[in-house]
Parts: structure tokens; C-alpha cells; sequence
């Protein structure tokens, strides 16, 4: 082992220890690793397809910049819902819930406020795009409890992923049946709300084949009034190996995820009502004799609701070649969307084919006697999709009231050497290419649009192993973000409306390691953003809004990321086996207008200065867990000290919030485990998410989305 690699050699370890006690408590910056002391080292088998955790965790350490680990042991045992759930804990990663199975997903301020479907970062799983063609990415495509673990990447740290925007990437791991352990999972949970999960896996490995299977079905009547959610997901994947070393699989992902939306309320309202659905709404005046009030449309009466279905096979091949491995693949997605929502909106129907290739070639070599690792890549995607948009009448689709068919096409080429400059220094260099067509054809009542957009994107790092536990890093990039289709349309619901693509500079600096009681994980980062995509939601007809998109001019985006994991075992502890870990999370977010926009929703705005909305200052997440042979224990802590503005001109704060959390665990017997999680401890009122607006002084706009209060979830799993 050389001294570059040396840092990692403890981690690797204990990544493939298997212990006696429950799951390990990790926090997520992938700097914050425990080092066990004695660990029993598994043969976990190597796959070209599928990475063990302690692999993919090596190659992440050899980022010069923030990134992120998250194992599924660290959520597992509580009731994640969600893909933002398992990201709470991650430096960096803002995540609130805007509807049951529906996050809100930024990066360091990546799309901001956009609505259902999510813009600013790449989601992949199994290195194969879920991020669609058309520039956004369902989150309901994710199912917790069939991930093996998952890589951040922020920024152009994700560049091996072929991430261009400013959020990076986030690459989703399922288990395969050579990674797996247990053979078959049974897990069974219910608890507030009426809510039930249940889910089934399978794992199997007969000579040069193996497969895993794994399904999920979730019902609950929800916190807030018309918040039911029905959902079912499946994954499985197929893996065969060849004599000569060739390594091929097929993935297949089907889900059917249907929830009720409960609507905005207005602030008041939502803190004196927190589980109420939307109000009626009064509207006008549009006449003499006052403003008229409605009081039959609402999320009730139109049953307001998302419900999407979703088909995706993929193949990715894996070729080892003398000093390099060559992996193409290639994937097909079904979408069928149904999206009821206000009568100025009515209901979104959507079904959109996608096809997409890519090739990768990884290797390493010496050039001009310095040891270099190098990848090439190139990715192209294209998608076709025939919107429509009915009337809503009561929940009832009625007139068609428009139709487009809107295609879109990525062509995406990048490469990437990381250079040995000496034992302990590395330089890392960087370039990208997209490409990027999108374009709306209307068959009628509505305005034709096409948009292209390219650019190349450089990326330079300097990586240090300062010693074998501990790194300094710093990089600067360029990052590139063209609108999706929903920005351009609002979602299918306003006239296709060109805007500018994104473009931002980001200088970055950080640490990580450990020494002895402390791991830490740490970065501090600025942003230049030229036309950032900015949501202003716009008031509708019966009441709820539609989230427009529109530029701004310049703003910056800077911010500080902190992991620290205290290993606060005392011995007479540690001698039974035990272990105390407090793991904590900060994140600063300071983003801000650098110049007034020009033309914001047609409007000229003082919002120099002034503060994007959205997305708190400050977030500090705390766990404290004790570790025993057969059970553990932890509480945990979310503090927002001051919410978000919910409006660019600064007139509107949402209050701050704490909330505490516990979760527990015993094994009844060695593959039976018993687990409890309760959430929102002291019922408190807070809320969870918002929509943007310019003015909320001026406009009073319902935007506001209730947290979820006191809940307490159970469950039982048994694995064979």
C-alpha cells in the first residue's frame, strides 16, 4: 500500500467490519468515519457493476472537495419515507417535506424552490440516470428500504457522474445478491396516522449468476387532512459473470405512487391549524360589489393529488481491459403522471417515453513518471412526452384544455485525470461538454418554444494527505444548468417561456479525518451565479398557486459544511462492548442578490443585497447514541434557529423550530431485530416548506406547508 492510499486503509476496515452490536452510528460527511479498535474483516465480494460500500467510500475519499457517505445502517430503523430523509444528516444537503413520499432536495442552494419535479442536481442509481432528459428528477422514484448506500457528490465533485449544475450528484446504490448478506428480508412497521409499510427481499448467488429483489408497499392516512398515500415500488437487478472477466447486469425498477395533496395555507393558519387542508379562497374583485368567495374548490373537493407510475430497465457492462475497465450501458423509463391540482391548473397528464446510452472508461498509468487515474465519459439521453392539461371539475377530468408534445435531448462528454504530483499531492483536472435541446410543439391554443444551450466546463483540485488520517483540499469549477421543460412551462400549465441557462463559478476549500476521539468533515464554499432560476409562485383560480420560473440577474451562493463525530466512550463502557458516539451536522447558507434582476415576473424589484428565499441561514442536526451488544438507543435533535424568508424582499420569516427525536433497537434473536422511532417529541408547530414569493407583505400568498407533529413508528424485521 502507498502513503496516498494509506489514509484510507483503517476506514476500509471498518467499513467491512461485521460486529455483534446493532448498526454503526455514521454520520455522512465521508470524512466522519469510526475507527473500531478490534474488527472482524468479511470477504465482501469485489463486482465491476456493484462497489461494496468500503470501495465506493475509498474512491470518495480521493475527492478533492465535499462529499458525502451515507450508508443505509444509519436510516434503516427509522421510518424514512423518502429520499430526503436519509439525506438529513449529510453537510451541505437541505431536505424538508413538501407532501408524504415528496421532498424538497438543495445542495448548496440547487433549485432552490422548485415544485414536484426537482431541478439542481443530478440523481442516479447505480451510476444509470433517474434524473430525466427533460432537466428534473422525481424523488418518488426512490425507495428507502431497497438502497445499499448512497454517494453525494455537491457541485462538480460529481463530475465522474456527468453532473453539470451547481447541486452535483447524488448516486444511489441498491444491493445485488453478491453485496447483500442476508439471504431473504422480511420488515413490517405501522405506527401514527394510520400508516403501514411492509416490505420483502431476496438475495441469491448461484455460480456466475446472482440476483436481488426487493418490494415495498406504503399506506398511511397521513398528519394533515387529505394526505393519504398509497404507494407500491419494486427493484430488482441480475448479475452474470464471464470466464473472461466480462461483467454484465439488468435492472428493473416498477412503482405505482399515488398521494393526496393537502395544499398551502396561509401562515396563520398553518400554525393555528397545522393539519388542516387549503382554506376556501376569496378572489377578486373582479366587479362591482366586492370580491366572491369559493367555497367548493380546494384540495378536497378537486382532490387534489400526484399519482405516478413508472417502468425503467437498464443494463450497465462492465469490460476489464490491461490497465483500464470500460463500462456502457443503456436504459429505457416509462412515465405515466396524473397530477390533479387547482381549477386554474387543472389536471397534468403526462406520459413520457425515455431512452439513453453511455460509455465509461476508467484506468490508471504513469505519465512522465507520475502515477495518474483517468476516466473519459460520454452520455446521451432523449425523452418524448405528450402533455395534456384537463379541466378539474370536482376531481373530475373535463375539457381538454391543452397539448403539447415536448421533447428533450442531452449529449453530455467530459474526462477527468488525477495526477500524482508527489506522494502525498495530487492535482486533479477536469472538463465537460453538454449540450442541450428542449422544445415544446403545442397542438393548440398555446406558443411553440425551443431552447438550445451548450457549454464546456473546467475543474481544477488540489488534493493533500496532510498525513494517513487527515486531508486538505480546495478546487474551482465551472458549473452549467439549463432549464427543464417544467421551468419552461410551469409545469405544462403557462406558455412555453425561453429562459437563460444557469452558469456559476464555485471556489471551494475543506478538511477531513480523524484523530483518535474526533472525525470531522468540513468545507466552506462561494458561489457566482449568472441567471439563477428563481420560483415565484403565482396565485390561481380557486384557490392554490402555480410556481413560475424566472432569471435573476447575478447572486451569490457561499456557505460553510461541518460534520464532527466524538467518540465519547468511556472505558468501564467501552469494556462491555458498548460505545458512545455524538455525531453533529452544521450548515451555513448565506445566499444572496449580488445586482437587482432586470425583468423578475415583469416586474423591477430593490432586491440587491437582500436574501434568496427558501432555504434557512442556519441548520444544526445533533444525534447522541449508545451502542450495546443487542440493543441501542440515540435522541436527536433539528434546530432551525431562524426560518426561511418566503419572499425575495426580505418583509416575511417563517419561525424558527426544534425538534426532538429518539429511536431504539434490540435483537431479540441474531436476525431478529425489534425497532422503534419517534419523531416531533415535543408537538411542535412548525413549517416544513414553502413557495417563494416576490413580496409576501403585499401579496398575503398561502405558501405555507405545515411540519408533521408528534409521531411515534414501529416495525419488526428478520432476515435469513
Amino acid at each position: 500500500m502507498n502513503r496516498k492510499a494509506a489514509f484510507f486503509a483503517a476506514r476500509t476496515l471498518a467499513g467491512a467490519a461485521t460486529l455483534s452490536m446493532p448498526a454503526s452510528a455514521l454520520a455522512q460527511g465521508v470524512g466522519q468515519q469510526i475507527i473500531l479498535d478490534e474488527v472482524t474483516v468479511f470477504g465482501e465480494e469485489s463486482s465491476l457493476t456493484a462497489p461494496s460500500a468500503a470501495e465506493a467510500r475509498e474512491t470518495l475519499e480521493r475527492v478533492p472537495g465535499g462529499v458525502g457517505f451515507v450508508d443505509s445502517d444509519v436510516f434503516e430503523d427509522d421510518f424514512a419515507q423518502s429520499i430526503g430523509d436519509t439525506l438529513v444528516f449529510t453537510p451541505g444537503v437541505y431536505a424538508d417535506t413538501s407532501a408524504q413520499r415528496e421532498s424538497r432536495i438543495s445542495i448548496r442552494g440547487s433549485g432552490l424552490n422548485s415544485s414536484f419535479e426537482r431541478r439542481g442536481i443530478t440523481v442516479r442509481r447505480d451510476g444509470v440516470p433517474i434524473s430525466r432528459a427533460s432537466g428534473s428528477t422525481e424523488f418518488q422514484e426512490i425507495d428507502p428500504l431497497t438502497i445499499d448506500y448512497i454517494e453525494v457528490l455537491k457541485g462538480a465533485n460529481a463530475l465522474r457522474y456527468g453532473a453539470t449544475s451547481l447541486g452535483g450528484a447524488i448516486n444511489i446504490v441498491t444491493p445485488t445478491g453478491r453485496t447483500r448478506d442476508e439471504k431473504f428480508t422480511l420488515r413490517v412497521e405501522g405506527g401514527s396516522f394510520g400508516t403501514g409499510r411492509s416490505s420483502a427481499s431476496i438475495a441469491h448467488v448461484d455460480g456466475q449468476w446472482d440476483f436481488y429483489g426487493g418490494l415495498t408497499g406504503l399506506r398511511s392516512d397521513g398528519y394533515r387532512e387529505h394526505s393519504d398515500v398509497r404507494s407500491l415500488y419494486g427493484h430488482s437487478n441480475i448479475g452474470r459473470r464471464f470466464d473472461n472477466g466480462i461483467e454484465t447486469r439488468v435492472y428493473l425498477t416498477a412503482l405505482s405512487d399515488n398521494f393526496e395533496l393537502a395544499g398551502s395555507l396561509s401562515l396563520d393558519d398553518a400554525l393555528a391549524n397545522p393539519t388542516a387542508a387549503g382554506r376556501p379562497v376569496t378572489i377578486g374583485p373582479f366587479f362591482p360589489g366586492g370580491p366572491v368567495t369559493v367555497l367548493d374548490p380546494g384540495p378536497q373537493a378537486d382532490d387534489w393529488d400526484r399519482n405516478l407510475d413508472v417502468f425503467r430497465i437498464a443494463n450497465k457492462t462492465a469490460i476489464p481491459l490491461d490497465s483500464a475497465t470500460l463500462e456502457v450501458g443503456a436504459w429505457y423509463a416509462f412515465r405515466d403522471l396524473d397530477h390533479a391540482i387547482t381549477r386554474f391548473a387543472g389536471i397534468i397528464v403526462h406520459d413520457e417515453h425515455e431512452v439513453g446510452g453511455f460509455l465509461r472508461l476508467a484506468g490508471h498509468d504513469d505519465w512522465a513518471g507520475r502515477k495518474v487515474d483517468w476516466v473519459i465519459g460520454a452520455e446521451i439521453a432523449a425523452s418524448e412526452n405528450d402533455a395534456r392539461r384537463f379541466q378539474n371539475n370536482f376531481g373530475a377530468s373535463g375539457a381538454l384544455r391543452s397539448r403539447s408534445d415536448q421533447d428533450a435531448r442531452n449529449l453530455l462528454i467530459y474526462g477527468q485525470a488525477d495526477v500524482s504530483l508527489t506522494d502525498r499531492l495530487t492535482a486533479i483536472f477536469g472538463l465537460q461538454y453538454l449540450d442541450t435541446l428542449r422544445r415544446s410543439e403545442n397542438v393548440f391554443n398555446a406558443v411553440d418554444g425551443e431552447v438550445t444551450e451548450s457549454q464546456v466546463n473546467p475543474r481544477f483540485g488540489l488534493l493533500w494527505d496532510i498525513d494517513d488520517s487527515a486531508q486538505l483540499f480546495v478546487n474551482v469549477n465551472r458549473s452549467f444548468e439549463p432549464a427543464g421543460i417544467s421551468d419552461l412551462t410551469a409545469g405544462g400549465i403557462l406558455d412555453f417561456t425561453p429562459l437563460e441557462a444557469q452558469e456559476a463559478w464555485t471556489l471551494e476549500f475543506g478538511t477531513r479525518g480523524q484523530r483518535d476521539w474526533i472525525a470531522w468533515d468540513f468545507s466552506i464554499y462561494r458561489s457566482w451565479i449568472d441567471n439563477e432560476f428563481i420560483d415565484l409562485a403565482q396565485p390561481g383560480f380557486g384557490g392554490g398557486t402555480v410556481s413560475a420560473t424566472f432569471n435573476a440577474d447575478k447572486t451569490v451562493h457561499q456557505g460553510v459544511e461541518l460534520g464532527v463525530d466524538l467518540f465519547l466512550t468511556p472505558p468501564a463502557l467501552k469494556e462491555r462492548g458498548g460505545r458512545l458516539i455524538w455525531r453533529n451536522v452544521y450548515t451555513y447558507s448565506d445566499f444572496l442578490f449580488a445586482s437587482d434582476p432586470s425583468d423578475l415576473n415583469g416586474q423591477a424589484f430593490a432586491f440587491d443585497g437582500n436574501r434568496l428565499a427558501g432555504v434557512p441561514e442556519h441548520v444544526y442536526m445533533s444525534e447522541l447514541r449508545l451502542e450495546m451488544d443487542r440493543w441501542y438507543a440515540s435522541v436527536n435533535l433539528r434546530w432551525v434557529p431562524q426560518g426561511a424568508f418566503v419572499d425575495y424582499a426580505n418583509t416575511v420569516r417563517v419561525p424558527g423550530y426544534a425538534l426532538l427525536g429518539a429511536t431504539a433497537g434490540y435483537d431479540v434473536a441474531d436476525n431478529i431485530r425489534l425497532f422503534v422511532s419517534a419523531e416531533n417529541l415535543t408537538d411542535e408547530t412548525y413549517i416544513s416548506n414553502i413557495s417563494t414569493v416576490a413580496d409576501q407583505s403585499a401579496e398575503n400568498a398561502r405558501v405555507f406547508v405545515p411540519g408533521q407533529g408528534r409521531a411515534v413508528f414501529g416495525g419488526l424485521s428478520a432476515s435469513f
